[in-house]
């Protein structure tokens, strides 16, 4: 991934006002409204971390963020890893360290602080309803993420090969870990072969 335009040094601050525009204090400001916000998984938030990254502070094009996302998905932390990798295009190891720390810190703290609440949660009756009607949302947000990185996508072979994911994953049944190995290996084989590489 290529670094992005902006290197200031910005204000560490995380509130709208006051953060630099592609500084430090954006992508603090980022990273924390992911680790905030990704209620549903990491795809909820995809649109909005590509908005910051891409169209916003330009640290990344629409290609290395796709990528981002793609790398995400194959570790055991995917959100962490792809904000991790949108801070380390933006500014190096110290900006991949501090979104991976700043967007993992509110649901570690979340856990250490209310996990032995979570079960009397659950009985009653406001978080309740909340949880259900934010669950639809989620779906949705997760469908519109899937149609943005869709979107991203440059090059044929790109297309083949979701084409193929999605027949293995909703009409062969294959779970999702092998069908991103079999993309992957896919992808390096063009790649190799002489396939455009975004």
């Amino acid at each position: 991934m290529s670094r992005g335009v902006g290197t200031g040094v910005g204000s560490l601050a995380v509130v709208p006002g006051t953060v630099a525009v592609s500084g430090f204090g954006a992508l603090a400001w980022t990273a924390l409204k992911v680790g905030a916000l990704s209620f549903g998984g990491g795809f909820v938030i995809i649109p909005l971390v590509q908005g910051d990254a891409v169209h916003v502070n330009h640290w990344m094009t629409n290609a290395q963020f796709l990528n981002a996302v793609a790398l995400g998905q194959i570790t055991p932390g995917p959100v962490v890893a792809t904000v991790a990798a949108v801070g380390y295009a933006a500014h190096g190891l110290a900006g991949g360290a501090l979104a991976a720390v700043i967007a993992f810190a509110p649901s570690f703290a979340f856990v250490l602080l209310a996990g032995r609440r979570f079960d009397g949660l659950r009985e009653l009756r406001a978080p309740r309803a909340f949880l259900d009607s934010a669950g639809p949302a989620a779906i949705g947000a997760i469908g519109g993420a899937a149609i943005t990185l869709g979107l991203s996508l440059s090059d044929a072979w790109q297309l083949a090969v979701l084409a193929a994911a999605i027949l293995a994953l909703l009409m062969a049944g294959r779970s999702v870990v092998l069908t991103l190995v079999g993309a992957a290996v896919i992808g390096v084989a063009l790649a190799l072969l002489g396939a455009p590489v975004p």
